[in-house]
């Protein structure tokens, strides 16, 4: 075998492609991190404040630096780029293995990206706001950003999915022509999205839960790797989802209890749409309530607690609440659990619903969808 056709047997490997993303952005997120908190203690107003549903064992949080999450997606972004271009230099993508023209996956790579920086973007807005004094974008103003950014996003997608090439053109219904599945990716990419942001109160537990994202939708890649039938964009958001899993990988570092900087709204918004529209384009829509465990029960913590205080004071005029707290870590640490404790419990039984999620998976049990 000469020299070419090793190198070129080498360059088809997926993990040639998978461990660059992970690896340049854990050591960027690394290697830029300490420079990212002593920036954002320089400006001033850029810390974290206690709001007033504020456990007191947080009290003591009180100025520790928020907008963590651009080291995050700022390291993501740079490692997909770097890799992408590395590869591209390599030729890699353009060997006769691959069966989706190297432009679409750029295409795809670039509407994703696009998709997790305007999230991005609005959560920075929400948290300069806040660090201001101004407490931040309304609720109505930030739900309103999350519809306009999901219903770009997935309008983009079904644009570019006309324009496909015939190589993946099949008969199957697709988002470009059913608006009932348009709708359903529609309320996916903004409930997850507010499912990552509600997680995100307790030192290290949204960042190592969007570790274990990473290491699935690695999974996912090295399976279904220059394979056309798993639908146009598939291995673009899976790349982009190795490198994120690989930042937060890097931003644990600084994350964990006693964490030295937050990923903010910044971060965590960006995360769960990056979540929410990474498996709608990878059919793995069934898979993510196992994958996302943590990230729901938090979510539905928060609106169980508010319905049940609702109904109860409309019946007896005294309103009731099933946890001590909401989200639901915030009745664990008032019941007596160290953080600690609280995040490693809800690791573990977030790494074991992906477990079986995945075998579930694998055997064809969980359906492809949405399409």
């Amino acid at each position: 075998m000469s020299n070419a056709q090793t190198l070129a047997q080498l360059l088809s490997s997926p993990f040639i492609v998978a461990l660059p993303l992970w690896i340049f952005a854990w050591v960027l997120m690394l290697f830029t991190g300490s420079g990212l908190i002593r920036w954002l203690k320089a400006l001033k107003g850029m810390k974290w404040s206690p709001r007033e549903d504020t456990p007191d064992s947080h009290l003591q949080k009180a100025g520790t630096p928020s907008m963590g999450g651009l080291g995050i997606i700022g390291s993501a972004a740079l490692s997909c780029i770097a890799t992408g271009t590395l590869m591209l230099a390599l030729g890699h993508l353009a060997l006769s293995t691959f069966t989706i023209p190297y432009g679409w996956y750029l295409a795809g790579s670039a509407a994703f990206l696009l998709c997790v920086l305007a999230h991005c973007a609005l959560g920075f807005a929400d948290d300069w706001l806040k660090a201001r004094g101004k407490g931040g974008l309304t609720s109505k103003a930030k739900l309103a950003g999350q519809i306009i950014l999901a219903f770009a996003f997935l309008g983009i997608i079904a644009l570019m999915w006309t324009q496909a090439p015939p190589i993946v053109q099949r008969d199957e219904p697709h988002l470009a022509f059913h608006l009932g599945i348009y709708a359903i990716c529609f309320l996916l990419i903004i409930g997850t999205s507010n499912a990552v942001n509600l997680t995100d109160g307790i030192d290290g537990l949204a960042a190592g839960l969007s570790v274990q994202v990473g290491l699935v939708f690695g999974l996912l890649f090295l399976e279904t790797w220059g394979q056309a039938e798993i639908g146009l964009f598939a291995s673009a958001a899976e790349m982009v989802w190795i490198a994120l899993g690989g930042a937060c990988l890097g931003f644990l570092a600084f994350n964990k209890n006693p964490a030295k900087v937050f990923m903010g709204d910044t971060g965590s918004l960006a995360l769960g749409a990056a979540l929410g529209a990474g498996a709608i384009l990878t059919r793995s829509v069934f898979l993510l309530p196992f994958i996302g465990f943590m990230f729901y029960i938090e979510m539905f913590s928060v609106m169980g607690q508010v319905a049940y205080f609702k109904y109860t004071k409309k019946k007896t005029g005294e309103g009731k609440r099933i946890f001590r707290r909401a989200p639901l870590h915030h009745h664990y640490e008032l019941g007596g659990w160290s953080e600690w404790r609280v995040v490693g419990t809800f690791w573990a039984i977030n790494a074991l619903t992906t477990i079986i999620g995945l075998i579930l998976w694998k055997l064809e049990i969980l359906p492809r969808f949405p399409w």
